[in-house]
């Protein structure tokens, strides 16, 4: 008797886990990739020049400006990095010397 009841419970317990609430409010979505509202994307062919070139603060700016990249992450050798891609952001890849080795978007 008192295994049925508590099989009854769990039955019940987790009959309710499995009911829906009420619907979460709809977020506004961000932009895609090519909807309008995301203008900035970044572009290497004006800034291959520089590869060659010591790395410096300033030159960062350059970079991101003349690529037209909302922004810029340096990366040294050996260090860790994400692989998220953002098509508004220029990778300036330095040698062991810290000269420019590589300059992409993403």
């Amino acid at each position: 008797m008192i295994t049925k009841l508590i099989s009854g419970m769990c039955l019940a317990a987790l009959a309710a886990g499995c009911a829906s609430g009420p619907a979460p409010e709809d977020a506004p979505r961000p932009p895609g990739m090519n909807e309008p509202g995301n203008h900035a994307k970044c572009d290497t062919s004006a800034v291959q020049s520089y590869i060659g070139q010591n790395y410096s603060d300033a030159l960062r700016q350059v970079l991101t400006s003349q690529s037209d990249s909302e922004n810029a992450r340096v990366l040294e050798p050996g260090q860790p990095f994400t692989l998220d891609y953002r098509q508004e952001r220029l990778n300036i890849y330095l040698d062991e010397d810290g000269r420019i080795s590589d300059l992409r978007c993403g």
